[in-house]
């Protein structure tokens, strides 16, 4: 660890109100004496849960800390079977297409922001170096290209095993050889899978009586884009498999012999545990995100599908006649008064402002019960500060609408924002309130928690059928309203 740059970084970060000093102590004496695969991919849930810390205080270190350069950003593409991780890419714009295929399991996975893709982070180059092998051997290999998040049952890890007729790394123009008894009708012998996980590429040689017969010697090369050849089917027999690395880089190779029913078969029995870890969703919903990298260099060609964001509009009730009455200088306080306290509402229920509008935000949450929570507390923090400001004869109103649905990431204005039908919702929905209502749309009302919270809240609701704009049908809504307005 390089001593000098490893302080200057963790000064840096003292100077930032919203990081906690018992958060900055603890992840400095954890990252100090860390192992070098401990700093490869740093999952900040886990660190959290490990080291006793709160989970968003601790992401906002580590959102804080990239920003300081004490840090990178890992996006890694994880399919949800196996937990390989497919890609690592370390800018969010390089992640351009619709799904992505692993290799291991013959799988078209798509890129979902929601679940497919963890953001890690790894520590900066610039402060040690890093002498982590996975190529040393197959159980390092494994770490460093799986997930940690995915914990595999014993009895799942035990066939894998069984699975493998050979491993070996490859440098360029290096080959191995193998011999293999490809048998119909086996559990294992029926097809022969060489693949390589760092690579994402793989071969399929298939076990079939009715293959035209080939020479009993093949020869299977590695290229920059992949294995060749990439299928083929073979009479039943034995044979010689030569793999040669005819590519650029280093490879890590398997052959494989594996069973997709045997393996669903495990995968029910056994099904493999998830731990908790931060998503790109998450990480966009994540207000320090949005402020520390707002001027984000990102290709407008950016597009990244999220199949769940709760998504927030606002506005104000009172701001225009407020300025007319109180001169632009009281009604500025007021209002941006008004903008702090929605900022600090979202960033405690784990949201982020995308963006203003004049008096109104749009903000985004990674669930429909953090939506409706901020939304409940807003209205009881406006209605504190109402308190202070009416002695001087002045007071707001807030309209808030949340609707939950798909949406699209894309790059507006050079900074990241959402598209597509649920976002259009959820203002259209916001423009039926009225001051101190929360309006939301059906898939807010029916998501876990929505309606315990509403009633323990002392909140009145009432279903209402309403026509939105630029939605074809009369779209099913609710209002909720504090019993005194009742």
């Amino acid at each position: 660890m390089k001593e000098a740059i490893f302080n200057q970084k963790f000064g840096n970060l003292s100077t930032f109100p919203i990081l906690k000093e018992e958060v900055l102590k603890k992840a400095e004496g954890v990252i100090r004496n860390s192992e070098d695969l401990n700093l490869t991919r740093i999952n900040p849930l886990a660190f959290a849960a490990k080291h006793d810390l709160g989970e968003d205080e601790t992401v906002d270190f580590f959102v804080h800390a990239t920003k300081v350069g004490l840090f990178d950003f890992a996006y890694n593409l994880l399919c949800p079977l196996c937990g390989g991780i497919v890609h690592t890419h370390y800018k969010l714009d390089q992640i351009q297409s619709k799904d992505f295929h692993c290799v291991v399991c013959n799988f078209v996975v798509p890129t979902l922001l929601d679940d497919q893709v963890e953001v890690s982070f790894e520590l900066h180059p610039s402060l040690y170096e890093n002498n982590v092998d996975p190529f040393a051997s197959l159980e390092e290999y494994y770490d460093y290209y799986f997930s940690k998040n995915y914990v595999k049952s014993e009895q799942l890890i035990s066939w894998i095993r069984k699975t493998i007729r050979k491993f070996a790394v490859l440098k360029p123009d290096e080959k191995f050889e193998f011999d293999i008894d490809l048998v119909l009708g086996e559990d294992m012998g029926e097809i022969l899978q060489i693949v390589s996980i760092n690579r994402n590429a793989a071969a399929f040689f298939k076990a079939d009586k009715n293959a035209e017969p080939i020479d009993s010697h093949i020869y299977v090369d590695l290229l920059d884009s992949g294995f060749l050849p990439s299928e083929k089917s073979l009479k039943p027999g034995k044979y010689h498999i030569t793999v040669q690395n005819r590519s650029h880089a280093i490879a890590g190779i398997q052959a494989l012999t594996p069973n997709s029913e045997i393996l669903q078969s495990i995968y029910k029995k056994f099904p493999t545990k998830i731990t908790p870890f931060l998503t790109a969703k998450m990480l966009l919903n994540n207000q320090s995100f949005r402020e520390l990298f707002r001027i984000h260099k990102l290709s407008p060609d950016l597009n990244l599908n999220v199949k769940s964001l709760t998504i927030m509009f606002t506005d104000l009730r009172g701001s225009t006649e407020m300025y007319d009455q109180a001169g632009d200088i009281l009604a500025y306080r007021l209002v941006q008064e008004h903008f702090q306290l929605l900022t600090d509402t979202v960033r405690e229920y784990k949201g982020a402002i995308v963006k203003t509008m004049g008096d109104a935000i749009m903000a985004t949450f990674s669930t429909p019960i953090e939506g409706l929570l901020a939304s409940l507390e807003m209205l009881k923090k406006i209605e504190g500060m109402n308190l202070a400001w009416k002695n001087e004869g002045y007071e707001i109103g807030l309209k808030v609408g949340l609707n939950e649905g798909s949406a699209l990431a894309v790059v507006n204005d050079e900074r990241l924002d959402y598209f597509g039908q649920s976002i259009n919702i959820a203002a259209r929905v916001q423009g039926l309130a009225s001051s101190g209502e929360i309006w939301i749309s059906e898939s807010v009302w029916n998501a876990p928690g929505t309606q315990a919270e509403v009633i323990k809240s002392g909140f009145q609701s009432e279903r209402l059928s309403a026509r939105l704009k630029g939605v074809g049908t009369p779209a099913t809504v609710f209002k909720l309203m504090p019993a005194s307005l009742t």
